[in-house]
């Protein structure tokens, strides 16, 4: 059985994965093709700053909001997140869950990358396929090799943003296991507990915490 590290690491290396600093952002690119251009170039560049990573793993947040938040629709995730709840918060709630929900992505991100090893990873992208205009959103299956380890299947899930004119990634399905749906159910129990505010400290808390390995499951 594979351990919540191996998935986390598929899910945050490759739905984050798909973006560039913004002055290389190409408007409108096929998705697929995004997708694989950019999780390579990903790659790359941990692969290039891997000694900074190695002095200090905090140096990982720099890497995910240079290189991977333009491409992820974090508001729209986190609208998503909130299900129900929406309608139940002031637009200063909403707000500041937003911006709150962000920063624990971007430290959620850092954790799952330290599993990531550029050496012995590989991705095999889905062929892509032409788009119409009335397309908006789009599943990519991706699958991720690791000698010795049968292949983890990733479907991500982009909607197009019409105002930036920009494919943005806001889940990935696991194994069939949605980490958006995952993530919800979560959080949905914190604003039992917690409410609105309470869960927006535990998120900010949570994201000012250093970036530190995930611990292995026992399977």
């Amino acid at each position: 059985m594979k351990t919540l590290s191996a998935l986390m690491l598929t899910a945050l290396l490759v739905v984050t994965g798909i973006a560039q600093a913004n002055s290389d952002v190409v408007r409108d690119e096929n998705p697929y093709s995004l997708l694989e251009r950019v999780a390579n170039k990903t790659a790359e560049r941990i692969a290039s700053d891997r000694p900074k990573i190695n002095e200090d793993l905090d140096y990982l947040r720099e890497i995910i909001r240079e290189e991977l938040m333009p491409y992820v629709d974090s508001t729209y995730a986190a609208k998503r997140v909130l299900g129900r709840n929406l309608k139940d918060t002031t637009a200063e709630q909403r707000q500041e869950f937003y911006a709150v929900f962000r920063e624990y992505l971007i430290a959620t991100y850092g954790r799952a990358f330290t599993q990531y090893d550029e050496n012995k990873h590989e991705f095999q992208f889905e062929r892509a396929r032409e788009l119409g205009p009335e397309d908006r959103m789009v599943e990519v299956n991706t699958r991720l090799i690791e000698d010795g380890r049968p292949p983890i299947r990733l479907d991500f899930k982009l909607r197009y943003d019409n105002d930036e004119r920009l494919w943005k990634a806001y889940d990935l399905v696991v194994e069939g296991v949605s980490l958006l749906n995952s993530k919800a159910a979560e959080i949905s129990s914190v604003i039992r507990s917690r409410g609105i505010d309470g869960t927006i400290e535990l998120l900010r808390e949570k994201s000012q915490e250093p970036i530190q390995p995930y611990q292995e499951e026992q399977s």
